[in-house]
């Protein structure tokens, strides 16, 4: 009643998630006070597309044996550094999905040939992209510390620890649970769906954190030369 196949992450759960994701998504983009505008675009379409060439060039690049991988995971890794940079130098509502649009579409460009589509597009765009954006909305713009006057660091280890956490949960119950199984047609192992959640949190949290700090710093750097 609740699964497709033995392993696979439950229909309805999925489901309820994208339904709640995509209202939240309308939400908080019509209630955001600060509207993207075109040099935001532009920013955050040229940040997906750096954030896919992060992934899956360097990323895919670098080989690491089992047991290193996935506990050490390069190409989500670089993806988180790259993002995490990118929504903290526009910081509007909405540039964590459009950055992940454009990320998932240049992914496919680059070597997916977009098989499975639209499942990729709506999978990033209504985890990754819109995790990002419920922070900058949460945050009022002012994600990784950036503009407050105190306790810049500490808000952006928290507030990229946090995304880090979120991130970890997309990989093992939405991707290899549920949309590769449709996809390629293999029945994914429910032990391996925990494995991978539990390998990738710790480094997504730390790597989420030291993005959010870099993020801060590139932010200054940007807002000082404009």
């Amino acid at each position: 009643m609740f699964s497709l196949q033995p392993g696979i992450t439950p229909l309805p759960i999925v489901i309820a998630y994208f339904i709640i994701a995509s209202i939240i998504a309308i939400f908080i983009v019509k209630k955001g006070k600060n509207k993207m505008k075109l040099m935001d675009f532009v920013v955050a379409g040229i940040g997906g597309v750096i954030v896919a060439f992060a992934d899956h060039v360097i990323g895919d690049a670098i080989f690491l044996p089992s047991p290193i991988y996935p506990f050490v995971n390069p190409p989500v890794w670089f993806r988180i550094l790259v993002f995490i940079i990118v929504i903290g130098v526009v910081r509007k509502v909405g540039a964590g999905m459009l950055a992940m649009g454009v990320f998932d579409i240049t992914g496919d460009l680059i070597h997916f040939s977009f098989t499975g589509e639209p499942l990729w597009l709506i999978e990033d765009v209504l985890t990754y992209g819109i995790m990002a954006d419920v922070v900058i909305y949460l945050t009022q713009g002012r994600i990784f510390g950036i503009g407050e006057k105190k306790l810049q660091a500490l808000l952006a280890i928290f507030e990229g620890g946090i995304l880090g956490i979120v991130f970890s949960f997309v990989h093992p119950f939405f991707t290899y649970g549920f949309i590769a199984p449709i996809v390629f047609g293999f029945v994914p192992d429910q032990a391996r769906i925990f494995f991978l959640l539990i390998s990738y949190i710790p480094g997504d949290i730390v790597i989420g954190a030291i993005s959010a700090l870099a993020a801060n710093r590139v932010a200054k750097v940007v807002r000082s030369g404009i």
